[in-house]
């Protein structure tokens, strides 16, 4: 007795092991994923370099220094004379120099100065727009998993249950009470039920390898969603205000408006290329060498300093000035079309998004009185199958209406939440904050878990 105790015992402890263990959150895997992620690594990366263009650019702008210095030894033998002299020519020296250069009127530079402030503003637009795509790739992810898990765990109840409608079925056609056709149905519906578990399985299982693409690490399991966890209508209400918030703060469309004026300040820049350019400078020299020539030492030393205004002007550069300036205004009148079909694209999908999580919601109520209404179908039909009215077909396929239900009403719980934060994405409205509130709607005693179902 103690030793099937002790076998009950280890039994147990290995059942409850994988519900014992510590489910990730939405929150642990988004916070991982801030610093893991190689994607928004790389935007962090290619953020970083794209703000410099700033300082490059403001670089022409201000004053240039340079020094340079020198030290020379050389030794020069003289074999072929010249007014009767030969000999040796040996000599060592140093000098240094140091200049200053400043732009005094430099219209390019400047023009392009003021498209770089913009590109690097938009850099910083462009790299918000990777925080929130994070936001909505974690969360996508996450729920995906979640919505693997139910449906896997509605087809392999629905195949249990049918299972048990086959069995039955096979009883009675023994016994003599039904068709043998009615048992080839059954069967039927059986071996397409295990399919269906089988495919849910491995879809549950690539959902959790996704995981792993934003953390490098395994997540084995998670926490569901709670079944309280309501689908409300988005807040304010109007249509026009969310598009409102899209054209106010839409990361997309600052990206392209800025995008855009960079382009028209290129351009200001290469038009102005034709006008003249000052430029003040300052040079300070010093020279000191010595040594022997033909017999006779020599010492020298040089110092001084010069101050000079420059002014160039290109008069014909080969048409590449008159090229640049038909490129650069092309290419702004590209970035001006691009803002435009950007902010319309942005509109379009504000009021899209917004529709659709209204019917989302909507749908979410709907799919839950469903479940209900497909309950209420199934009895009636079990007892009609029972004093003969109804057949097998009739019960299977109300069974399996039971069954698709609940997994309607599971997709259109995440279809909400997704659409949801891809509004406020649309909107510039999704921060970190959206994925803390989620995050409150998880339970952990929910457990979803990966190992359990291999």
């Amino acid at each position: 007795m103690h030793i099937v105790k002790k076998h009950f015992l280890i039994a147990a402890v290995a059942f409850l092991a994988p519900q014992l263990a510590v489910s990730d959150s939405l929150v642990d895997i988004y916070e991982s994923a801030l610093e893991n992620d190689p994607v928004l690594r790389a935007a962090r990366a290619t953020f970083n370099a794209d703000r410099e263009g700033k300082n490059i650019s403001r670089a022409a702008l201000l004053p240039q220094l340079s020094i340079s210095g020198e030290y020379k030894e050389s030794e020069t033998n003289d074999s072929s004379p010249l007014f009767g002299t030969a000999g040796t020519i040996d000599s060592d020296g140093a000098s240094y120099s140091a200049s200053l250069s400043q732009a005094i009127f430099d219209m390019p530079s400047w023009y392009r100065f003021q498209g770089s402030k913009s590109l690097s503003e938009s850099a910083r637009a462009q790299f918000a727009a990777d925080q929130q795509s994070l936001i909505i790739r974690v969360s996508d992810a996450y729920f995906n998993v979640l919505r693997a898990y139910d449906n896997m765990q509605t087809r392999n109840a629905e195949e249990r249950a049918i299972q048990r409608q086959l069995e039955q079925t096979r009883e009675r056609f023994e016994v003599g009470l039904l068709p043998v056709t009615d048992v080839h149905e059954a069967q039927a519906v059986y071996d397409d039920a295990v399919v269906n578990s089988l495919e849910a399985q491995g879809a549950l299982n690539i959902a959790f390898e996704q995981l792993q693409v934003f953390t490098g690490e395994e997540h084995n399991v998670l926490a569901g969603l709670a079944e309280k966890f309501e689908a409300t209508n988005p807040t304010p209400l109007s249509n026009s205000e969310w598009v409102d918030f899209a054209i106010g703060n839409n990361y997309p469309l600052k990206v392209a408006k800025l995008g855009k004026d960079a382009a028209y300040n290129n351009a200001k820049a290469a038009a102005a290329a034709r006008l003249p350019k000052v430029t003040g400078s300052a040079t300070y020299f010093d020279s000191d060498s010595d040594g022997t020539r033909y017999g006779s030492t020599f010492d020298s030393q040089q110092d001084g300093n010069s101050f000079a205004i420059s002014v160039t002007m290109p008069i014909w550069l080969g048409g590449s000035l008159d090229a640049q300036r038909r490129q650069a205004k092309q290419r702004s009148l590209a970035s001006d079309e691009g803002y435009i079909a950007t902010k319309r694209n942005t509109v379009q999908a504000a009021r899209s998004l917004h529709q659709l999580v209204l019917t989302n919601t909507a749908r979410v109520k709907a799919r839950a009185q469903s479940i209900t209404s497909a309950d209420s179908a199934l009895q009636a039909t079990q007892a009609g199958y029972e004093v003969g009215t109804r057949n097998i077909v009739d019960v299977l396929v109300a069974q399996r209406t039971v069954f698709q239900a609940r997994r309607n009403f599971a997709n259109a719980r995440y279809d909400y939440i997704l659409s949801m934060m891809g509004l406020k994405e649309v909107a510039g409205q999704l921060s970190p904050d959206d994925v803390y509130e989620l995050n409150a709607w998880l339970d952990p005693q929910l457990v979803i878990n990966k190992a359990a179902n291999q």
